[in-house]
């Protein structure tokens, strides 16, 4: 049986020490490699995932201008409607006026006779009935 020798151990290792240099080198560039290569995984998978995150967001943002000229078109036919409405209510609110001005005209109205000078100088009767025809007609 041998017996264990540091000194031969290590008079072994001075001798093989540039092979452990290369083998470690080696080993140390090979973690390099794997670690680079899973760096360059990574950074793909998060390239992929920032692509759809940013086509996800162009098509929000499609989605949002298509919604925005909605929107501006709803509210340029509300702003029509509601001037249509006012223009329609002061039509209304005229008409009433005018009904109630001829209200007003055709209940103070009195018939009396005509006299002997109206009889001759004002116009005759049909005359007169053919203007108010044409004065009351509708509008």
């Amino acid at each position: 049986m041998s017996s264990f020798n540091p000194a031969s151990i290590l008079s072994f290792l001075w001798r093989i020490r540039g092979a452990l240099v290369l083998l470690l080198v080696s080993v140390l560039l090979l973690a390099l490699s794997v670690r680079c290569n899973t760096l360059r995984a990574t950074l793909a998978a998060e390239q992929t995932a920032h692509n759809a995150t940013l086509h996800a967001l162009l098509d929000a943002v499609h989605e949002g201008d298509r919604w925005k000229a909605l929107t501006e078109d709803a509210y340029a036919k509300a702003a029509a409607l509601s001037d249509y409405a006012d223009a329609c209510l002061k039509r209304e609110a005229e008409a009433r006026a005018d009904f109630a001005a001829r209200t007003t005209i055709m209940t103070n109205a009195r018939p009396r006779p005509r006299t002997d000078a109206e009889a001759k100088e004002v116009i005759d009767d049909a005359t007169r009935m053919a203007a108010a025809a044409r004065l009351n007609r509708p509008w």
